[in-house]
This record gives structure tokens, sequence and C-alpha cells, in this order.
């Protein structure tokens, strides 16, 4: 997957909300009719109600005065997998040569689980973390933080600008187990997501658009997708992959 950092100073922002755009188009789509409008939409069911929110959002503004955003692919709250070695996604506006380094650490832990750097991060887009890549395996039932960050100053670390969300891995339910089983796997982000499981779905519904990465249906589904989450910067990307444009952004 494609990665990216930039430079400037640190401001931590939530992307809920919504933000007009001044495009005229007829690709242009009002946020809010796409969940009635879109066919097949995973339409995510948190586990818990009320939850607390854990997600951190990076923005800096960089030296063309353009906004970058930094931020985890993953809900407000904690979000759930049912995978030992799950893949976890990222979304970057722009690319940088600054160094990028990504962490996970058990809730209370000093010492983190997984530390990786890149150099160079040539590209923005969607990125991807896979954990089988490194051997990490996680927990049944605790709780992680995982986060990206821009280094922009190795000598100084507190002008690093980081975003970071939660994971836990849960025992999957009867009624998942079974659903999986009696479905293809075209449908099982859907289903994932119709059973609260975040990680799960998004990783089903990305592996999806890579085996076919041209098609604009399954760009927009990802797009409703972080959309109900708040994830506003990497909807606009996704619909933007799929050749439209979103008029407002959708908040939860």
């Amino acid at each position: 997957m494609k990665c990216a950092c930039w430079i400037g100073c640190l401001v931590i922002a939530s992307v809920c909300g919504a933000v007009e755009t001044t495009e005229k188009s007829s690709n242009v789509v009002p946020a809010t009719s796409l969940l009635q409008n879109l066919e097949r939409a995973p339409r995510y069911r948190p586990l818990e109600a009320n939850a607390p929110k854990v997600r951190v959002d990076g923005r800096v503004r960089g030296v063309d005065d353009a906004l970058l955003t930094l931020t985890v692919l993953a809900p407000e709250h904690c979000g759930l997998t049912t995978k030992e070695q799950p893949c976890l996604y990222w979304y970057q506006s722009k690319a940088s040569k600054t160094r990028f380094e990504l962490t996970i650490s058990e809730r209370g832990s000093v010492n983190p689980l997984l530390e990786v750097g890149f150099n160079e991060t040539p590209a923005d887009g969607i990125q991807r973390v896979c954990l089988e890549k490194y051997n990490i395996k996680l927990k049944m039932g605790v709780e992680y933080r995982w986060s990206v960050a821009m280094v922009l100053d190795p000598e100084n670390r507190s002008k690093d600008v980081i975003a970071s969300g939660m994971i836990r891995r849960v025992v999957p339910a009867e009624t998942l187990k079974v659903r999986l089983a009696k479905a293809p796997a075209a449908d099982h982000p859907y289903i994932y997501a119709d059973e609260g499981i975040w990680y799960d779905s998004l990783e089903s519904l990305s592996a999806m658009i890579d085996d076919k990465p041209g098609d604009k249906k399954l760009h927009e589904a990802r797009a409703v997708y972080f959309m109900q989450v708040g994830l506003s910067d990497a909807a606009r990307h996704e619909m933007t992959m799929a050749g439209k444009t979103v008029k407002a952004t959708l908040g939860k």
C-alpha cells in the first residue's frame, strides 16, 4: 500500500461533521443520500452503545498552506476484530519524504508490541500494514492502541504529527460464524459490519478493492463505511476514486 508524511505544525482535530464543497457537477453527491441510494453499502452497527471516544486524528499545515490529514481508519470508539493478525488501515492526504512510524502497544504497557518505520512515504491515499508480516499476534480480549506518526524533527519528537485508534480482538459470535459460513466472500464485509466487527469488515472490503481496483461501486461502498464513523477525508478520497464528489460529509 502507499504511504505519505508531511511537514508543518501539529494540530489535533476531529473530522466529524458536515463540510460543504463549492464544486458544481452532476457527479456531486449529497452524503446523506448515499446510505439510502447505494445498493450495497456496509451498515456498521457497533456492539456497544455510547462507548468512549478514543480516536485521535492528526492535521498539519504544509509549506503550501494546504491542510494535510493523517487519520487511522477506525471508529471513534475501540474497534473490534476476530482475527489474531488483522490488517490496519489509515489515510494520508499527501506524499512526503518525512520519516513515518507505526506503533502498536497493549493498553497500559510502556513497551510497544510493534514499532516499524519508513524513511520515505512517496504516495497518498489509503494505506495498510498487516500484522502477519511482522509475526505480531493480538491477545483475546486485550485492548491495543495503534498509532501512525510523521516524524517532523527526529531531535524533538514532541513535534510528531500523530493519529491513533484502538483495537480489541473478540471471540466471534455464533451468529456471525453461521452467517459467514452460509454467505459468499463478497457478502462478508457487510456481515462483519452488521455484526459490529469494524476491522474485519474493512479488511474484507479492501481485499475486494485490491482485486478490482477499478470497481467504482466498491470505492463508493468504502466511502459510505468511512462516513458512518466521521472519517470525512478518507470518504472524500474514496468518492473521488468512484468518480464522484461528496457535497457534504456525514457525521455520526
